[in-house]
């Protein structure tokens, strides 16, 4: 995928994946790449004149992306055409985007902002989250229950949708930049390799991560969760996310963005382009 840096990718099956990033150094805007065979091989399909940071499918043809400017676009067909849904606001970076069905979707972004639509995108609506701490990753179990994680250890909680959202206590104060969620666990990681665990959505514990180096992002599919960050960092659990062990990765390359379409099948993506597939287990 050349020498874009990539921030964000999804997969709605074990072939089919989409990832987003940086302005094309050919001047073609953010990347919007698909594959069709797991990973192995990539295709630009389209392209914005925004920095996309993230992209969310819930099934082969309906999927979003958001970045830069507070950018959020629709695609009906898998990603080869895009329709603007918000007005582009200068200063505003959305981070994360999250849909829970075709109708309900929530974005984080910079300085507390958070958005939500109950109608597939046309209209989104801020909610006031009273943080002006930046935002990075937004998740959902159920279309009631979501949590939002952010600078300074920040976690925001929510049981009604997320028109209204609370703050819990993390135990650390550095940054929690990834999160996933199943319907009875949700785990958080961070800065200095942190990574936090609740059984309940109520109460976070720290759990060893087998790394000091930052994680980007992290996912979950079952009982297998993965992690990837700074300089290629991996980091795999078959349980849940109890217990951790470090993964060999074929590049150095900072990693950004993770995802597990099943529990055996997983890919994570990030700077100039760098690719990793993995195979939990």
């Amino acid at each position: 995928m050349g020498t874009v840096d990539l921030l964000g990718v999804d997969f709605i099956d074990a072939q089919t994946g989409w990832a987003v990033g940086d302005i094309d150094p050919r001047g073609l805007g953010g990347a919007i790449y698909q594959t069709l065979d797991g990973g192995l091989n990539w295709r630009p399909i389209a392209h914005t004149n925004e920095i996309l940071t993230t992209v969310d499918f819930v099934n082969r043809n309906v999927g979003w992306v958001a970045g830069h400017a507070g950018r959020i676009e629709r695609t009906d067909d898998g990603g080869l055409t895009w329709k603007p849904q918000r007005i582009e606001r200068e200063g505003e970076v959305l981070n994360s985007i999250f849909f829970i069905d075709q109708q309900t979707g929530w974005v984080a972004g910079g300085s507390g902002l958070v958005l939500r639509t109950t109608n597939g995108g046309e209209t989104w609506s801020k909610v006031e989250t009273a943080r002006i701490e930046d935002l990075w990753a937004v998740r959902f179990s159920t279309p009631d229950r979501g949590w939002i994680v952010g600078e300074d250890g920040l976690v925001l909680s929510t049981t009604d949708g997320g028109n209204t959202w609370a703050s819990q206590p993390s135990g650390t104060s550095r940054a929690l930049l990834g999160l996933a969620a199943l319907a009875k666990v949700v785990i958080a990681v961070g800065e200095g390799g942190t990574i936090l665990r609740s059984e309940d959505g109520l109460e976070w514990k720290q759990v060893e991560s087998a790394t000091a180096l930052t994680l980007n992002a992290v996912a979950v599919s079952g009982k297998i969760a993965c992690a990837a960050g700074a300089k290629g960092t991996l980091v795999e659990s078959t349980d849940e996310g109890l217990s951790w062990k470090t993964v060999t990765a074929s590049s150095p390359r900072d990693l950004n963005s993770i995802d597990l379409p099943d529990p055996t099948h997983g890919v994570a993506v990030g700077q100039r382009g760098s690719l990793q597939l993995l195979q939990p287990r």
